[in-house]
């Protein structure tokens, strides 16, 4: 369950998504994978980066990818699916 500080935050950030975005558009998603965790993460989109940088350690993998999004919505929702996703970091 959410707690009230998160869904303030949640609605913070609809908010700056739809005042800085025109939908649909491209939007640019970043996330930082632990090697162990590329395949489930890959898994949850049809795309495939844009860009991939190894970290200096080779333990973990930057991914860049930008996806057709209809609205605010659906860019929360794919942040929701890759948060499920233990010690993925997305930025």
């Amino acid at each position: 369950m959410t707690d009230t500080s998160d869904q303030k935050s949640i609605d913070s950030f609809r908010s700056s998504l739809d005042a800085n975005y025109e939908w649909p558009c491209l939007f640019p998603f970043k996330f930082i994978v632990p090697k162990a965790q590329t395949a489930a993460v890959l898994a949850l989109f049809d795309v495939s980066p844009s860009r991939a940088k190894e970290s200096s350690s080779g333990r973990f993998t930057a991914y860049t990818m930008e996806i057709e999004v209809g609205s605010s919505d659906e860019v929360l929702a794919i942040y929701e699916r890759v948060t499920s996703i233990p010690n993925v970091i997305s930025l």
